[in-house]
């Protein structure tokens, strides 16, 4: 067995309990810190694949810095001081850079400790340092580790956190720049292509309503590019406080939501299709209705929640004069109710459940309230109109 005299650098290590012992062993491994970095490299790369895809003499040297901070600490008896927690943070930060998981990051912490752990205790047994010393010294190393590994950890969860937003806002950025047509031709077929997308193709715009804790996950689902059954693809994002974006089919309607879309353009073109989703999307949510809706489907309502003065003079025209009267409810209901049945007064009566001559005399009672006549086509139209805006939410 090898033995260190006391009072000497590192060949002469102090093999007594205690300080001195921790000192001692300290030292030895600082002598050999080339060696220990070299194992700690090897036994991670053996053991984490993502490890090796990093450049072997980088790591390395990484490695070789952590040694040396901890057994400075070892022999000062201190924690990580300032200098030491931004060069951890560092590594941690570039680690995300890297891709590399944070899980992964800890496991070659716990791998390099272990490997540590064991070339102290080889080189305790080797120099004859008591045992006691040997233990005082990991306890002393497996503390300033946790510290080191929590900076390590917190900077690396910051660092992708940066960059989830960084990445969330260059996608929010584009979607942005495609429906508002603020990006160049050129610009526009090489980013489209990094996001995968065919940039010669068509694509339809879309506004959604959503909540203010909608995830991306769940408005890709709400706009079916989750659906297995199609080959929907696109982009979404959440810009003003709705979902929009740009897929390469129209979107489903499910449940409770409210989506408009617009027609088929190229990219350059989207500007006039997410203009008609978001018409469609403004209608839709004025007339209540849930779904996925384009301007073609909604008929004339577009153009009714478009105007909001016209359809203002409309219901005072027709439905004010009403106001007075105890059964204003009962004569619109049957008004809307005539309309819809084509204006045949017994199909009315059914629905209504009241005699025809009921129907008739509330028909004549408006004519009466409002000087109009309903079987007049502009008188018909401005009727329909007046009715559609009272039940708007506009």
């Amino acid at each position: 067995m090898t033995s260190l005299a006391a009072g000497c650098e590192v060949d002469h290590v102090a093999v007594s309990d205690g300080v001195a012992a921790v000192e001692g062993l300290g030292a030895a491994l600082l002598a050999s810190k080339a060696g220990l970095a070299r194992r700690i490299r090897e036994a991670v790369e053996a053991e984490i694949p993502a490890y090796r895809s990093l450049p072997g003499d980088t790591l390395e040297n990484e490695v070789s810095l952590v040694l040396r901070q901890l057994l400075r600490a070892i022999a000062d008896q201190r924690g990580v001081d300032d200098r030491e927690c931004g060069e951890l943070a560092a590594i941690g930060e570039r680690r995300a850079r890297q891709g590399l998981p944070v899980d992964d990051v800890l496991r070659a912490w716990r791998l390099g400790m272990e490997t540590a752990v064991r070339q102290a205790r080889e080189t305790g047994q080797r120099y004859g340092i008591a045992e006691t010393g040997v233990l005082a010294f990991v306890e002393s190393a497996l503390a300033w580790c946790d510290q080191a590994m929590l900076i390590t950890s917190r900077a690396h969860r910051r660092a992708e956190r940066a960059a989830v937003r960084e990445s969330d806002e260059c996608h929010t950025d584009f979607v942005r720049g495609v429906l508002m047509g603020t990006i160049s031709h050129a610009e526009l077929r090489i980013r489209a292509e990094m996001y995968g997308l065919d940039p010669t193709a068509d694509y339809v715009a879309v506004r959604a309503c959503v909540n203010a804790d909608t995830t991306q996950f769940r408005l890709e689902q709400l706009l079916g590019l989750s659906d297995s059954t199609r080959n929907r693809y696109g982009l979404v994002a959440i810009i003003d406080d709705n979902a929009a974006g740009f897929l390469s089919d129209p979107p489903p309607g499910r449940g409770d939501s409210i989506v408009g879309f617009g027609p088929p353009r190229p990219l350059e073109r989207l500007v006039e299709s997410y203009r008609s989703a978001a018409r469609a999307l403004v209608t839709a949510e004025a007339c209540g209705l849930h779904g996925a809706y384009d301007i073609a489907s909604l008929g004339l309502r577009p153009a009714i929640a478009l105007d909001a003065e016209l359809g203002e003079l409309l219901r005072r025209r027709y439905l004010e004069p009403l106001a007075a009267l105890s059964s204003e409810a009962e004569l619109i209901a049957t008004l809307r109710t005539y309309l819809a049945c084509g204006m045949h007064v017994e199909r009315t009566a059914t629905r209504l459940f009241v005699h025809q001559n009921t129907v008739r005399y509330r028909i004549a009672r408006f004519e009466e309230l409002t000087g109009k006549d309903l079987s007049e086509i502009e008188v018909l139209l401005e009727v329909w109109w007046a009715l559609e805006v009272s039940t708007m939410q506009l």
